[in-house]
């Protein structure tokens, strides 16, 4: 038995673990609290494989757990005082099949409201559809549609001529 839940935890890390760390380098702007974080979530996830009734997927369960985790990191004190600003984009992996790209929009995502920033990264970047964002952030669909909405109006306004050649 427990054999059987670690070879499910090194699946779910092997199978989960670069984009849980995408996603907690985008939320938290520190690749070390990114590391802590992906820990903390596979540890929470570990406790948590006898209870998982598999309503939702496991990336969806994950990536509810991390995205928990990380709020856990931003209200700690510790987390505000060390900070330092701008997420060290260069330090974010890539995704596999991912082309390489100006990485200005991302700058921008990540200077939204974290209510607004955490809809777009998991809608975007995590390809979640609506519904699994509403579950996983605890809001009705309307309120993330709004979000989405709002956030796409901010970025349209920051982003206007950002394009542009001349």
């Amino acid at each position: 038995m427990e054999n059987d839940r670690q070879d499910t935890l090194a699946r779910l890390m092997e199978e989960h673990g670069d984009r849980l760390y995408r996603l907690c380098l985008l939320l938290l702007r520190d690749p070390h609290l990114a590391e802590d974080a992906v820990q903390d979530t596979m540890l929470k996830a570990w406790r948590g494989l006898d209870s998982f009734e598999a309503r939702a997927s496991e990336k969806t369960w994950l990536t509810a757990i991390a995205v928990n985790v990380c709020r856990d990191y931003r209200r700690l004190y510790w987390y505000r005082k060390r900070l330092d600003g701008e997420a060290l984009l260069e330090q974010i992996p890539a995704p596999p099949d991912a082309e390489p790209q100006d990485d200005g929009i991302l700058r921008q995502v990540l200077a939204l409201a974290p209510k607004y920033r955490e809809p777009v990264l998991l809608y975007y970047w995590q390809e979640l559809t609506v519904p699994e964002i509403a579950a996983l952030l605890h809001e009705k669909e309307n309120t993330v549609f709004t979000r989405l909405r709002r956030a796409r109006a901010q970025l349209r306004e920051t982003l206007k001529g950002w394009d542009d050649d001349g």
